[in-house]
């Protein structure tokens, strides 16, 4: 029997509203849709990938998983628990229980500390006693790799992939669920991203952690993660296990950008072509070379095949197609039937 998901993500909707003129207060705003219904689950010791271009939501749902931002719709639940973005007893289960790296090491470490106060920083704050405390502060460096001389720097002392050591041991001072890795890699040399990402897979298995590894390098993914999902402005347009999505893509966009790392030897999920979101229905049908008349709809997120689904009207009437559901929950089906029927 299989355990219950770490993570699930039902209707995920994330609004940023901005005023335009010097009263804001009476002016008029913009909305910038973030994340729009996203549905997806992340399984006990899963790697879970999520691509998509810069400006896609990638960075958005991350902070949101650990409470920087607030859904504006939809719904998160840690472990089974829904968290109530309002409540702080929510919040702080939320933390207790996910880690995040994030892109930059050096914007997010504390100059001012010392490598050890700032790998202690978590430790201290959920009240973990000091004997404790110094004990897993040894065992966490140990466990990165980070040289123990290093414990008395101040980070600008340190190299880059130190740095990222040092932001993956503060994460992780304090036993998590689930990591959330905010393109962890993208600011290292090659050489140094294959040790951090070599480091990676050992501490999943080790600490039998579930991760979301979020990037825009395919092939990062491809060698991270256990199942991978495409962002496009917001939308999920494609989930499925690595292999079946490197090797079978679907989704007019994935397939797009399968076939441009596979010609060019690029690396990246951007692409030659320009993206420009559509208003109204599919958000890719601008750019579409399968665009017909159905796509001026929304589509809901079609089941093709075991584990693998696309949100695409072209689906539609495959045999084995089926709106989401079952995989990703009820919940999951109950959002998607809502949205078709707006």
């Amino acid at each position: 029997m299989e355990s219950a998901p770490i993570l699930e993500l039902t209707g995920l909707s994330v609004v940023f509203r901005t005023h335009r003129g010097i009263l804001r207060g009476l002016a008029p705003s913009d909305e910038v849709r973030a994340l729009d219904n996203v549905n997806f689950e992340i399984g006990s010791q899963e790697v879970f990938g999520l691509a998509g271009e810069t400006g896609s939501g990638k960075s958005t749902l991350a902070r949101t998983l650990v409470g920087l931002y607030s859904p504006t719709a939809g719904e998160v639940r840690m472990l089974g628990r829904t968290i109530d973005y309002r409540s702080r007893e929510d919040i702080r289960y939320l933390r207790k229980n996910v880690g995040i790296v994030f892109q930059d090491p050096v914007g997010s470490l504390n100059p001012r500390l010392r490598v050890k106060e700032v790998i202690a920083e978590a430790a201290i704050a959920s009240g973990m006693p000091l004997v404790e405390r110094k004990q897993r502060v040894e065992e966490i460096v140990q466990l990165v790799g980070l040289r123990e001389s290093a414990l008395d720097a101040f980070p600008r002392e340190l190299s880059g992939g130190e740095k990222q050591r040092v932001s993956v041991a503060r994460a992780l001072i304090v036993p998590k669920k689930l990591l959330v890795l905010d393109e962890p890699t993208s600011s290292l040399d090659v050489s140094v991203q294959a040790q951090v990402l070599n480091l990676l897979r050992d501490i999943r298995r080790k600490l039998e952690i579930s991760i979301l590894f979020i990037s825009h390098d395919l092939r990062v993914l491809k060698y991270m993660s256990d199942r991978v999902g495409l962002l496009f402005y917001g939308k999920l347009v494609e989930i499925a296990d690595t292999r079946r999505l490197f090797n079978e893509p679907r989704h007019p966009y994935t397939v797009e950008l399968v076939s441009h790392i596979n010609d060019s030897g690029s690396s990246s999920s951007s692409s030659p072509v320009e993206h420009k979101p559509s208003d109204t229905g599919c958000r890719y049908s601008q750019v579409c070379p399968s665009r017909f008349s159905r796509c001026s709809e929304e589509p809901p997120m079609y089941s093709i095949g075991p584990g693998h689904y696309a949100a695409c009207h072209l689906f539609e009437s495959e045999p084995s197609s089926g709106k989401l559901s079952g995989g990703l929950s009820q919940l999951s089906a109950m959002a998607d039937r809502e949205n078709t029927s707006n």
